[in-house]
């Protein structure tokens, strides 16, 4: 005799099987979306803040980054409009916007109604979506702003009994190939002294008004002025010129041996561009734009770009801006001296960057003045990319998450459903089904760290 088939076991059997093999499909599913979408790798934005001194002032000028970061990479993105918004104490939001340039950098002024006693707190996101780049608390450091002193413009003096000559380069350095003043000044003791015979020699510049010749070795000799002075239009051709200096007055003679202090690479603002209003550079190889900022020791006053081009025969690149309109209250030093710094990149890291001195600008200090070469370079004000990079993983977190629920849900439903199956069969099963749980465990947790790796940035 057989035992009657129960038809109502089979089916919870059928569907029990069915739910066995679907589970993993879901949990598959769940996992694909969580490593392929919200934990996938990918690029996040962020901005940082450059500028200057914040304390004591009423006019500030930032320089503005917006940056992608990628596998620990950032490049700089044009992502369109930007607001900056800035307040300070209990004084009214001050708002600025701009449009980043193709390499995602902008400069932008702010006007605060009241003097800036303490830390501001800004804000930098997109016009799109309003999405935030950079919030904080910012203070630019003096002390830090004012550390470099560049190039100082006096070269060295030299002494035979009472003469004495000085020599400074006119603005501190010079950049090849082009052409600045060198100022020779001769006294006697303390008292300058007129009519003497100033003699320079150079092989590696040429100086105006000594014609071009077959002699390696160029000479001109000047008369001072009542000042005692001579000026020497010198246009270095290498990067390493030496310089001979010979003096004769009084029935004597002094002679200065030294180095023009030549900046590779330096991009050459124009001394005569003032007269037309406007900042004009010249770069002795190809590029695209000059980055400038105008400062003070105590005040960054503005910052932007000159756009490079009209490339002339020789291959050097020219471009101008008219003057800027700057902010001189009395908060910011009026009667400081103005620096413009030139470079070819907006850090102003290069070894090119040169802090031209403005003398037009710099009052009370007569435009023949002699200025030391002195580069402001921008502070990090604040920096955006940890916020950042603090969102992304957040997001890469809750994917990792949603991952690790479906797949150890999904190993529990088939450890009990295998365990269940087994019951059902007889003692004997338990061996095989403790193996299967075992495997589908391990399964399990083998995608799981695959899962971590992938969504690990």
């Amino acid at each position: 005799m057989y035992a009657p088939v129960s038809h109502g076991y089979d089916a919870r059997e059928m569907k029990a099987r069915a739910v066995l093999l679907a589970v993993p499909s879901v949990a598959m599913v769940v996992v694909g979306f969580a490593m392929f979408g919200p934990g996938a790798v990918q690029p996040f934005d962020g901005a940082r803040i450059r500028g200057g001194p914040t304390r004591g002032l009423r006019h500030l000028s930032w320089r503005v980054f917006v940056l992608q970061r990628f596998r620990g990479i950032d490049s700089t993105r044009n992502v369109g409009p930007i607001a900056v918004r800035a307040r300070h104490a209990s004084a009214p939001e001050v708002v600025a916007q701009c449009r980043p340039r193709d390499g995602g950098i902008c400069d932008i002024s702010l006007d605060f109604a009241a003097e800036i006693s303490g830390p501001i707190h800004a804000v930098v996101t997109t016009d799109e979506d309003g999405a935030i780049l950079a919030e904080g608390n910012l203070e630019g450091n003096a002390a830090e702003w004012a550390r470099d002193r560049g190039h100082p413009a006096r070269l060295g003096e030299q002494t035979s009994g009472n003469l004495s000559v000085d020599v400074a380069a006119r603005r501190g350095v010079f950049a090849a190939p082009f052409r600045d003043d060198l100022v020779v000044t001769v006294r006697n003791g303390e008292t300058p002294l007129a009519d003497a015979q100033v003699t320079l020699r150079t092989d590696g510049a040429a100086i105006e008004g000594v014609a071009a010749s077959n002699d390696p070795e160029a000479s001109l000799t000047l008369v001072s002025s009542d000042r005692g002075e001579v000026r020497f239009g010198v246009t270095p051709l290498i990067h390493t010129v030496a310089i001979d200096i010979d003096v004769t007055a009084l029935g004597g003679s002094v002679a200065w041996h030294g180095v023009l202090p030549v900046v590779p690479g330096a991009i050459w603002l124009n001394p005569m561009s003032y007269a037309n209003g406007s900042i004009a550079v010249v770069t002795p190889v190809p590029r695209e734009v000059a980055y400038v900022t105008l400062a003070t020791p105590s005040a960054r006053l503005w910052g932007g770009v000159i756009p490079l081009g009209s490339n002339d025969t020789r291959g050097f690149s020219h471009g101008a801006i008219g003057w800027p309109i700057l902010a001189r209250a009395p908060e910011i030093g009026e009667r400081e001296p103005i620096w413009i710094t030139v470079s070819s990149d907006p850090l102003q890291t290069s070894a090119g960057t040169v802090g031209w001195p403005d003398a037009r600008l710099s009052w009370p200090v007569p435009p023949t003045a002699i200025l030391d070469e002195r580069p402001f370079r921008d502070q990090l004000l604040l920096d955006g990319m940890p916020a950042a990079e603090k969102r992304d993983q957040e997001r890469r977190y809750r994917a990792r998450a949603l991952a690790a629920v479906a797949l150890g849900a999904a190993a529990v439903i088939e450890g009990v459903l295998l365990a269940h199956g087994s019951g059902a069969r007889g003692v004997r099963a338990w061996a095989w089904t403790a193996i299967a749980i075992a495997t589908v465990t391990l399964a399990f947790a083998a995608i799981g760290v695959v899962v971590m790796w992938k969504t690990g940035g």
